[in-house]
């Protein structure tokens, strides 16, 4: 009885709430005294923690709508850190240490650089997770530039390999990232600028009808003429 007596009051009544066209709510009754307002909140939580969480949400929300808009901003501020999970170091204390390095795993250098400066727990995440591993691998599968690169300068013995005694820490892979990056923007430099020197090579093809394929590395060069010799 009690409480729907504390629900029924929440209703609209024309003596107690008067609307201003320019205004605010405006309530015509004046607020109790301190001793009285404080009496009047413990009986209402008590009646609150007795209900159901969906009663409970029921009756917020019918009091969030009776509030102006200073009172719903002033609200919004106290909610917003109690809405606010941080699940990266949250996981690993559940022992999802997996979950929280794969969520990390998508990231780019860029954000991966920003993702361990957060905290200590994010940079352990990706530390322990070497993500700087992970994330070279993923450029070496997905980028021819990358792969010959990896081949050239032999670190891609390091890479696609399970975290035995042979592979390096994390940090490794972190500073090694800047200096591919370095690598390729050199090439790419080289190229736009003409730096670069062209040799004619004697393939010795002129009576064979061209050719027809090429294979090469960082030693030789291979061809497979027309006339179906390889040289």
């Amino acid at each position: 009885m009690e409480s729907q007596n504390l629900v029924d009051d929440l209703s609209p009544k024309k003596n107690t709430v008067l609307k201003l066209s320019n205004g605010p709510v405006v309530g015509s009754r004046k607020r109790p005294s301190e001793g009285n307002y404080e009496k009047e909140k413990e009986h209402c939580i008590a009646l609150f923690d007795q209900w159901s969480e969906a009663d409970q949400v029921e009756f917020v929300e019918r009091l969030i709508s009776r509030m102006c808009h200073y009172q719903h901003g002033h609200i919004n501020s106290y909610l917003k850190p109690m809405l606010q999970r941080d699940f990266i170091t949250a996981l690993p204390a559940q022992g999802l240490d997996h979950i929280a390095e794969n969520i990390l795993s998508f990231l780019d250098a860029r954000s991966l650089c920003s993702a361990e400066l957060v905290c200590k727990e994010w940079q352990r995440v990706i530390s322990e997770g070497m993500l700087w591993k992970k994330l070279i691998e993923r450029m070496v599968r997905t980028d021819p530039l990358w792969k010959g690169l990896s081949e050239r300068h032999q670190w891609e013995k390091y890479l696609f390999k399970n975290r035995t005694s042979e592979v390096p820490p994390n940090s490794y892979y972190h500073s090694l990232y800047p200096k591919i990056i370095q690598d390729i923007e050199t090439i790419e430099a080289n190229w736009r600028c003409g730096r670069h020197n062209l040799q004619r090579i004697q393939c010795r093809s002129e009576n064979s009808k061209g050719v027809y394929c090429l294979q090469y590395d960082d030693d030789k060069i291979i061809s497979g003429l027309r006339d179906n010799s390889i040289k």
